[in-house]
């Protein structure tokens, strides 16, 4: 497989292209557990899959490796609303070790500012299920498996 560099691109982009922030590249490390920071989350509306998404994205080493949850929608910026029996409020409550008295006002605060233990998996097929070439597989946080301590700066 023949890696792409910034000087062998040169030859194929032209003067008026923009190059994007890395932090949007898709990264691809090894499956497995990992200490992580939550660098920032928001909710995104998916057209592909006509459902409102819950977006967090985790500093992993140099990378930063994003994540996805299905919500429901609510007017509130700085908290989240989901199913009782959704994959993100199960994992919240599992991972605080918290059982939640209401389903509309997670708060996303108990993650900031804190080493998280958080679980990669390697996405190897696109979205209709057709196998991806090796060179376009990438890593996504699947979910938070606990809480382990506050950052210090």
């Amino acid at each position: 497989m023949k890696i792409l560099t910034d000087a062998n691109l040169e030859q194929y982009t032209d003067e008026f292209y923009e190059v994007e922030p890395e932090d949007y590249r898709p990264v691809l490390i090894e499956p497995g557990k990992y200490p992580a920071e939550l660098v920032d989350w928001s909710k995104e509306y998916s057209r592909q899959f006509r459902k409102l998404t819950l977006v967090m994205n985790f500093r992993i080493g140099a990378d930063v490796i994003p994540s996805w949850f299905n919500i429901e929608p609510s007017d509130s910026e700085t908290t989240v609303k989901a199913g009782w029996k959704s994959n993100f409020l199960r994992m919240y409550q599992g991972c605080l070790n918290v059982r939640l008295d209401r389903r509309d006002r997670i708060s996303m605060k108990p993650f900031a500012g804190r080493i998280l233990k958080v679980e990669v998996v390697s996405i190897t097929r696109d979205s209709d299920g057709s196998l991806m070439s090796e060179v376009n597989h990438y890593s996504r946080v699947k979910k938070i498996l606990g809480v382990r301590e506050e950052v210090t700066y």
